[in-house]
Formats: structure tokens, sequence, C-alpha cells
């Protein structure tokens, strides 16, 4: 038998690149979920540099895709595995991850920061449970 999820899942960036260097709420890409019943958010660190500070993920849901006023947090009972939070000290070069079970067609996941995090992140959306299957190859 062959053991396959490549053709059952998607995986788009959800937040390029950054480092982090402020307190402040950084936004990432607006994913669209059309197509698709579930959503994984995997956010991956680098060396993070500051001592006593520290990040935690967050993601608000739009019916729009506007993201202009209209988004809500994703409450925590919608969230799978719990917002992640990074330790400052102990959370160097770590993967994330934490799904969501809502029912909106767009998310925008966030890296809320306290102050002097410097630190570098990315994250990748995974979007799985397609309504059609075998999803195509892509290259994103």
């Amino acid at each position: 038998m062959e053991h396959d999820i490549h053709s059952q899942m998607r995986a788009l960036p959800a937040f390029n690149r950054a480092t982090i260097n402020t307190a402040t709420t950084t936004n990432g890409n607006i994913i669209d979920l059309a197509g698709y019943e579930g959503c994984e958010i995997v956010i991956l660190t680098d060396t993070i540099t500051a001592a006593g500070s520290g990040a935690s993920g967050a993601l608000y849901e739009s019916d729009t895709g506007a993201f202009g006023g209209e988004q809500t947090l994703v409450p925590v009972d919608k969230i799978r595995g719990g917002y992640p939070v990074i330790d400052q000290d102990a959370d160097d070069n770590k993967a994330f991850r934490f799904g969501y079970t809502g029912k909106k067609r767009y998310v925008r996941p966030s890296i809320v920061s306290l102050a002097a995090f410097n630190g570098s992140l990315s994250a990748i959306a995974i979007l799985g449970v397609p309504r059609n299957a075998p999803v195509a190859d892509q290259n994103t």
C-alpha cells in the first residue's frame, strides 16, 4: 500500500521570512482556503538573539479576504494545538504548528512579538482535506 499525502495537500507561503526586532504585530500573507477543508500553519524560527522577550502566533479569519477591519481573531476553540508561544531562550531553530477548524474562506497568520524579540521567522500554510483530489503539483 502506498502512503501518500503529497496529492492530498497544498503548501503556501504564509509568512515571508522576516527579522522582527520590535514589539509589534507582523501580519503574514492572506491564505485562500477555497477547495480545502483544513489548514495547518507551521512557524519556523531561526536564532533568536534577544533575552527576556518572546512572541506568539495568531490567526485572523475573514469572509471577504479584505483584511481591512472586518477580520476577527480566530478564537482558541477553533485552533487545534493552541496558539504557539515562542520563547526567546529555548526556541531557536524550531517548528511550531497549529490547525484552523473554522469555516471562513480566508485566514491570515500574524506574529505578535514582545520588545526586543530580535528573531527571524517564517511560516507556511498546509492546506489539506481537498474537495477535489489529487491536488496538482505546484511550485510556490
